[in-house]
């Protein structure tokens, strides 16, 4: 006998199972396929203009937006992370031979500072203690590094694959992204406004994530390198690049290179150098983020700062350094889904309540 119910329930559950088993079989490689869509969304107009302008030749297009992004973004970003793992390795072969040792500089806090080191006791603090505690940090700093270059250079491979995973299914997506996007949209279940809303937050809070961050880091990267060189730093380009890199973590940023650095310098008794590094760091490189995100990222962004901030620092612990980008863009997703909720139970409200008003004098007749 034939049952509608019946047959619903099993393509409803076949569906479903599907959608499972394929979720599952892309789950390991998530990563590259996030990043692909957030890179063919970011070149999408670049592919439009050129589109019109070679008519009917879309995979030539693609191609050139590949070729494209590994010249300008792939390469710099491998040069900047080969800079910094050399200077990193540099710091750490110091800190092994004992070139350099940084316990060593609070031994003339007494000297520089006599009244902070008078105040210490009095806090509870031994500076014995704390020169022990610096020293045994930088070295277990150091032996943890050392210890995972191996790991490094194994996972490099697997980095690798995923950059060309990522490119080939970029490729696809700028080839065919019309009528895969269409096919999303289209099987979406939600009414049109609702549509526009959910994908326009992913679309927007993707592009203004990456190019925040971009700029931002590469702003502040030039910033810090150039007052460490005015200073007379050694390896300005290495901590000036290791300063754009640690700009997208909030909430200190390059804050975390910078002052210290400063401190360092006020304590080894180049007090006028250290404060204007100090200062120079919290009235220029910090302070810059809030000026050029603000020039790029413009208003596409309606998730509040603070959001902003707590959902990066939990997607980078969540999902590593995908979590920078897909951290903000949950939020985004988040917020638009309860927005659209709240419009949802005010459209009903509305219409039950203009019901009730027109349905009374009928009630009364």
């Amino acid at each position: 006998m034939y049952d509608p119910n019946r047959r619903t329930i099993f393509g409803s559950s076949v569906v479903v199972l599907a959608t499972v088993g394929m979720l599952l079989v892309l789950s390991p490689f998530w990563a590259a396929i996030f990043w692909a869509i957030v890179l063919a969304i970011l070149f999408w107009p670049l592919r439009q203009r050129l589109v019109d302008r070679v008519p009917g030749r879309t995979a030539v297009t693609s191609g050139l937006i590949i070729v494209l992004i590994v010249i300008f973004i792939l390469l710099p970003a491998f040069l900047v992370a080969g800079l910094i793992a050399d200077g990193a390795a540099a710091v750490v072969s110091q800190i092994q031979s004992g070139a350099f040792k940084p316990a060593e500089v609070l031994e003339k806090l007494p000297a520089q500072f006599p009244r902070v080191a008078n105040a210490l006791p009095k806090l509870g603090l031994d500076i014995d203690v704390v020169k022990s505690m610096v020293g045994q940090g930088f070295v277990s700093a150091g032996q943890f590094a050392v210890s995972n270059i191996a790991v490094i250079g194994q996972s490099a491979s697997a980095f690798l694959f995923n950059v060309f995973l990522a490119l080939y299914v970029l490729f696809a997506l700028l080839q065919n992204g019309d009528q895969i996007y269409r096919s999303f949209y289209d099987s979406f279940p939600a009414s049109e406004h609702s549509k526009q809303r959910f994908f326009g937050a992913f679309s927007d809070m993707a592009v203004a994530t990456i190019k925040g961050m971009v700029s931002v880091g590469i702003v502040q990267a030039m910033l810090g390198g150039t007052i460490f060189w005015i200073l007379d730093v050694p390896s300005p380009v290495f901590w000036g690049a290791l300063m754009g890199l640690f700009s997208v973590v909030p909430p200190f940023g390059a804050g975390f290179i910078w002052g210290p650095a400063g401190v360092m310098m006020i304590l080894n008794g180049n007090l006028q150098g250290g404060l204007i590094l100090l200062a120079f760091g919290a009235g220029v490189i910090s302070m810059s983020d809030n000026v050029v995100r603000p020039i790029v990222v413009g208003r596409a962004s309606s998730v509040p700062g603070y959001m902003v901030l707590v959902t990066t620092l939990g997607g980078l612990a969540m999902f590593g350094l995908t979590g920078l980008v897909l951290g903000p863009v949950i939020a985004s997703l988040f917020l638009s889904v309860w927005r659209l909720f709240d419009e949802v139970e005010h459209e009903t409200g509305n219409s039950a309540g203009s019901q009730e008003r027109g349905g009374s004098p009928s009630n009364t007749s």
